[in-house]
């Protein structure tokens, strides 16, 4: 399940030992040079210029090449992109590199988020380097693809499709079906940290980024300056059910008694009814996008899809007023409204979709189908693993879900925590780490939205209490996630700058 939404060995990384920089293989942090918190000239300069990256004038990248499978090197290579954004002031010690990673999974953090990271983090970079890394499999990372999920063709079809789609693009990955992980990312992270020559660094995760960065902390502590948790969810704990929909539900009130344009109560109830009608009497919409006109069946799920995700990035006053709206139009007859959001939710999923490499869904679900928790077990035929999920989910209970149906709001799109019954079964398939599992007692910031019903305060609580001593936050008016406001960033870079490592 994405988080815009949402292994035990350690790697060896003495084999990635070179940047790749204009077809020249330059060797780094070989044996006797002194770790450092921050690139050395050197290092800088060894690296390639990106004119590509006209957004960050000062950025330099190179590549490493990595196996992809690295319990078994046999199954080949392949490349790791990253870039560094240097330190703007070289006349006194560096003081740390900060390394970033946007969410999704599946989000480039070069080429998508690469120079919104560096705007909202400018006041550090003057002594601290920037380290911008794409996870295997997106962007500059050799990219992944499966022809299911090419195109926007899953954003307009109904739920079993999507879910056929999705098992579709695991068989066509065949034996890399496995290779995808966050703890393979992490080791990915790593070989560009020991090639750099860096001994710690400061990891800034954002939704999904804050379960990788979790986990490298986890299997290389020694090398964790600080952790800094943006719109956070924990490891081994499920987010995806009634915590989800209880953050919808104060939302929501939260909106209507900021704006006073809405009684939150008669809102919830409200779109109770609408979920009630749909369910009884579904309709077929038309949605054009791109010239393509795609038939769509507008139901409690599909419904239950764009309502969730009104609340599950960032605020968007207007949108959320409008979803009140359609509801209280939808209880007099007119579901006019209801129309008009769901097909501007779905045009707007499709350009997402658009994105290719750069917003990798290939990648997001062989990660998500991989590392996540799951009510069902992949050693079982897919019959009894439906069997299995469909009695997880029976005991789910009517009134923690309410506006909604237990069943639909956990199936519903992009949060399907069935979306994997028919991914290939993999033996390694499981989270990053056991419960339980010792993190380092370094600094940690949390910070959750009190409008965010993706990864709530809830979630945020539970990503805390994975370290010995985190400082969690809320920031009041945030959705997913606080990094994209500046109280958020505020915060970021005060805890940055000022951590007593």
């Amino acid at each position: 399940m994405k988080k815009t939404r949402f292994t035990a060995t350690l790697a060896a990384v003495t084999a990635v030992t070179a940047i790749v920089t204009g077809g020249a293989a330059v060797p780094m942090a070989t044996a006797g040079v002194q770790p450092t918190l921050t690139a050395t000239t050197e290092t800088v300069r060894a690296l390639a210029e990106c004119p590509e990256l006209p957004s960050l004038p000062t950025a330099r990248c190179g590549q490493i090449t990595v196996p992809r499978d690295r319990a078994n090197p046999a199954k080949g290579t392949i490349d790791i992109g990253f870039a560094l954004v240097p330190r703007t002031d070289t006349s006194q010690p560096g003081l740390g590199t900060i390394v970033p990673n946007p969410g999704g999974p599946g989000s480039s953090t070069i080429d998508l988020t690469g120079h919104y990271f560096a705007e909202s983090l400018e006041p550090l970079l003057d002594r601290r380097d920037l380290l911008l890394i794409d996870t295997r499999g997106v962007g500059r990372s050799t990219p992944l693809t499966c022809a299911a999920l090419d195109g926007p063709n899953k954003v307009f079809v109904s739920l079993p499709k999507q879910r056929q789609m999705i098992g579709e693009c695991g068989e066509q990955l065949g034996d890399r079906v496995s290779d995808y992980t966050s703890n393979a990312v992490a080791d990915d992270v790593d070989a560009v940290r020991a090639t750099l020559g860096l001994s710690r660094l400061d990891l800034l995760g954002v939704s999904y980024g804050t379960y990788l960065m979790a986990g490298y902390a986890t299997r290389y502590p020694q090398h964790v300056r600080t952790v800094t948790m943006a719109g956070a969810y924990a490891i081994n704990v499920d987010t995806i059910g009634e915590v989800n929909a209880a953050a919808f539900r104060r939302a929501v009130r939260l909106v209507c008694e900021r704006t006073g344009e809405c009684d939150g109560d008669r809102v919830i109830s409200d779109l109770a009814a609408l979920m009630k009608r749909l369910r009884k009497n579904p309709e077929k919409l038309t949605v054009t996008y791109d010239g393509v006109k795609h038939r769509v069946t507008l139901d409690e799920w599909q419904m239950t899809s764009v309502a969730g995700g009104v609340y599950a990035k960032q605020p968007d006053t207007e949108t959320q007023l409008a979803l009140a709206g359609a509801a209280a139009a939808a209880r007099r007859g007119d579901l006019t409204p209801a129309r008009a959001l769901v097909r501007k939710s779905l045009l707007k999923s499709a350009e997402d979709a658009s994105y290719g490499a750069l917003a990798n869904d290939t990648q997001s679900w062989a990660v998500t189908c991989h590392d996540y928790l799951r009510d069902f077990d992949y050693a079982d035929p897919i019959a009894k693993r439906t069997r299995q999920y469909n009695a997880a989910v029976a005991k789910l209970k009517n009134s923690d879900f309410a506006p909604f149906s237990p069943e639909v709001w956990v199936s519903r799109a992009d949060y399907d925590t069935g979306a994997c019954l028919r991914w290939p079964g993999a033996a390694t398939a499981q989270p990053p780490f056991e419960p339980g599992a010792t993190m380092p007692d370094v600094p940690v910031l949390v910070l959750s939205g009190d409008l965010d019903a993706n990864t709530p305060i809830e979630s945020g609580d539970a990503a805390a209490a994975q370290f010995p001593h985190a400082t969690h936050k809320v920031i009041e008016g945030a959705g997913h996630t606080p990094a994209t406001t500046p109280e958020g960033v505020n915060e970021i870079i005060t805890f940055i700058r000022d951590a007593k490592v």
